[in-house]
């Protein structure tokens, strides 16, 4: 793959790596994309490093969190309880990723349609609750250590939502989200007609090599059926 490279250009600061094959040049090829988004306390170098071990030819976006944690930590939106995101500071995070992906499809070969959210812990919260909420906008998400949050009062477009792919993963020992809200979470997806794949691997909050190869599976699957 090519190199990372930092970007203030848009709404949300960013680094990027365009696929090897990518050439400035060729302005007709489109690229799936995977658009990361960190967790609590992270930062846009999060989880750009899983490039190389997942498919190949995929256009890589990893946002920063734009309210401040602490120096150098970053949040999707300000945390007031554990759990309970605020249901208006969660719309307003959502809100300005929704913006962020417009202004992505108009600056960077990204096809439209593929898409992919890739989160962990806050940022598959995140991306789980942009699928429920704006489902047309993305092609499918990558859901590690996290948990839809059910009673922040997310708008579901149940008509959208209905077969849209989702992978999660989470941690048997994970200590910092629990077990069960991981499980409720795959339940009331696959309740509202989602199709998800699950799994749990023997491991904390944290992503494994395990864990990766399960989601690099689901995503040469997802990339397949495009």
């Amino acid at each position: 793959m090519n190199n990372i490279e930092s970007r203030m250009n848009l709404s949300i600061y960013h680094l990027i790596q365009f696929p090897r094959t990518y050439f400035p040049g060729n302005g007709l090829t489109r690229y799936p994309a995977i658009l990361a988004l960190h967790g609590h306390g992270g930062s846009e170098r999060d989880l750009i490093g899983l490039a190389p071990d997942l498919p190949e030819n995929l256009l890589w976006v990893s946002g920063r969190g734009p309210v401040v944690f602490a120096p150098g930590a970053y949040d999707w939106y300000p945390v007031t309880q554990f759990g309970r995101p605020d249901p208006n500071l969660l719309e307003q995070a959502l809100g300005k990723i929704d913006q962020f992906i417009g202004e992505l499809l108009e600056n960077y070969p990204i096809d439209p349609k593929k898409v992919f959210l890739m989160g962990f812990s806050q940022g598959s919260m995140i991306s789980m609750s942009f699928l429920l909420t704006r489902p047309d906008r993305i092609a499918g998400v990558v859901a590690q250590s996290g948990y839809v949050p059910m009673q922040s009062n997310l708008a579901i477009n149940l008509a959208g939502i209905k077969g849209k792919p989702v992978v999660m993963t989470h941690g048997f020992e994970d200590a910092s989200m629990p077990l069960d809200w991981s499980q409720q979470s795959r339940d009331y997806l696959l309740n509202h007609g989602l199709d998800v794949e699950y799994h749990n691997f023997h491991m904390g909050h944290t992503i494994t090599a395990e864990s990766l190869a399960a989601v690099r599976k689901w995503l040469e699957k997802q990339l397949a059926n495009e």
